[in-house]
């Protein structure tokens, strides 16, 4: 018997046992809920089956919930009065609005904003303001591939994460530069105006050695490519994810500028509790030290505030730059084991280079010889200052976790598919977002590959503890959360939502203790 089949039989009757975190007490000891405090339990009460849903947006006024589904032009409108029967009553068509897909949605006080990308790079996008109903208000130009749309919390403006993303490098692709859209709403819909925050004043700045810019032939301006937004308490700054750039950017929304970009760093797996499973073909869970360095490449974020600092929280998931095909493709990963020999670094064990070891692990391709092998992720989500300096990392707490809880879907790439993502980016923590619950704030991160979410309580920001984790049969690959305050809430009691890509399911939990 291997021994991917044993840890699949050890555990089977436990998995029925575990789906409400009954292993919370024998949970690794930084992953443990404090006695001071009952953990948070997310329970589900519906979902939507839908096509291809991505992110979810809830409109309290009408208690509705606006759906984007990945390569289509429609936004589907759910009612959620109920949230234990989900009920589409919409399919709003943008197919007017652009040639791409929806990619991303918002609501603020009874306003939806859609953004509409065009399948044409070199052609800008579109955000598409309505009414709860669908109804088209107003259609504003912003910049190229919108990702991502968010109110700022007054709804006073609506910033755009425009990613930028080329076709390929080769001659007469295009390779748009990546920018922020500051959309003013304060004076009405229909006075709207459009300021653009770029990066072309970083193309001649040094910037740290951890932002990666990688693309051939690429200004910095084309390089970076904004990823999530989100905004401080305050209303002043915007943090913004540059993932492929393992970075982030902060905006100045009163002067729609730049300000900053902080790189990242690396995360040293060599070291204990940051460890990894690097191989899809041993057949076990083996979570160790390796040497590596981790690329943080931050997806999505939440800013919020602790005694009167300002933070943000990201999900590290990581993200290979991949373009063009044929004789024009441009791929920056590779398998460690492909890796011509003389660029490992001096002294690497070869031994590390087999199958079972290291060998299949996708690593970012070496700039010279000697460079350190580095693997896309942290597969992690961390707490980080508004200077971008790292407070707290989950360090390997994700993949422990999971081998403990879940052991049957570890680094799954689906239901039961065991252990095939660790030669990739492992759990691969995607979406995230936060919420205060009986007066603590809690992280609700998304991990795609294993199909669940993980509730973290961050009410102190360098010691964040566990909580809970929900993985509901019939949902793959979680991305977009929505967290819903009790007081605009259906049930009266905090809910989440979540968006599920891989099974175009859409779910609604409540969040209790």
């Amino acid at each position: 018997m291997n021994t991917s089949t044993r840890f699949r039989r050890v555990y089977a009757a436990s998995l029925a046992l575990t789906a409400s975190l009954a292993l919370l007490g024998s949970a690794p000891a930084s992953a443990k809920a404090s006695s001071a405090h009952r953990p948070v339990n997310l329970v589900h009460l519906g979902t939507h089956a839908g096509d291809k849903a991505e992110i979810v947006a809830y409109d309290w006024i009408t208690r509705r919930a606006y759906v984007t589904t990945a390569k289509s032009l429609s936004l589907d409108v759910l009612d959620v009065r109920d949230p234990a029967k989900p009920v589409k009553i919409a399919s709003v068509d943008l197919s007017a609005y652009g040639t791409g897909a929806v990619t991303s949605v918002d609501t603020r006080h009874g306003l939806i904003a859609a953004a509409v990308e065009s399948a044409d790079a070199a052609e800008r996008g579109t955000v598409v303001l309505m009414r709860p109903d669908g109804t088209v208000v107003k259609a504003i130009t912003v910049g190229h591939s919108p990702d991502m749309v968010t109110f700022t919390a007054d709804g006073r403006s609506l910033l755009v994460a425009n990613e930028g993303e080329p076709v390929g490098y080769q001659p007469g692709q295009a390779d748009p530069e990546g920018s922020v859209s500051i959309v003013a709403l304060d004076r009405g819909v229909a006075r709207a105006t459009v300021r653009t925050a770029d990066f072309r004043a970083f193309n001649h700045r040094r910037l740290d050695d951890s932002v990666r810019t990688s693309g051939p032939g690429a200004t910095v301006a084309q390089d970076l490519e904004p990823e999530y937004i989100s905004v401080s308490k305050d209303g002043r700054t915007a943090f913004v994810t540059l993932q492929e750039n393992n970075a982030v950017a902060t905006v100045d929304l009163r002067s729609a500028r730049v300000t900053g970009i902080d790189g990242f760093g690396h995360k040293d797996h060599s070291k204990p509790g940051n460890g990894l499973d690097t191989s899809d073909r041993d057949g076990a869970i083996r979570i160790e030290p390796r040497p590596v360095q981790g690329v943080y490449m931050p997806d999505a974020l939440a800013a919020f505030e602790h005694r009167g600092r300002a933070y943000y929280v990201v999900a590290n998931e990581g993200d290979e730059r991949e373009y063009g095909k044929g004789d024009a493709k441009y791929a920056d990963g590779i398998r460690l084991a492909d890796l011509d020999p003389a660029l490992l670094p001096a002294g690497f064990d070869r031994s590390l280079l087999a199958e079972s070891e290291m060998g299949r692990l996708t690593v970012l391709r070496p700039a010279g010889a000697g460079d350190p092998v580095r693997s896309y992720g942290g597969r992690s989500f961390s707490i980080r200052d508004a200077e971008g300096r790292l407070v707290y990392d989950s360090g390997d707490l994700l993949e422990r976790l999971t081998a403990e809880i879940d052991p049957a879907n570890f680094n799954a790439e689906g239901e039961g598919d065991f252990d095939k993502r660790s030669d990739n980016k492992g759990p691969e923590p995607e979406g995230l977002t936060i919420g205060e619950v009986d007066g603590r704030l809690m992280a609700f991160v998304a991990i795609e590959r294993t199909n669940g979410v993980m509730v973290f309580d961050i009410s102190d920001p360098r010691k964040p503890v566990f909580q809970n984790w929900v993985r509901t049969a019939g949902d793959e690959s979680p991305e977009g959360l929505e967290f819903v305050p009790a007081w605009q809430s259906p049930t009266h009691r905090p809910m989440l939502a979540v968006a599920n890509e891989g099974t175009g399911t859409t779910s609604f939990y409540t969040v209790t203790r």
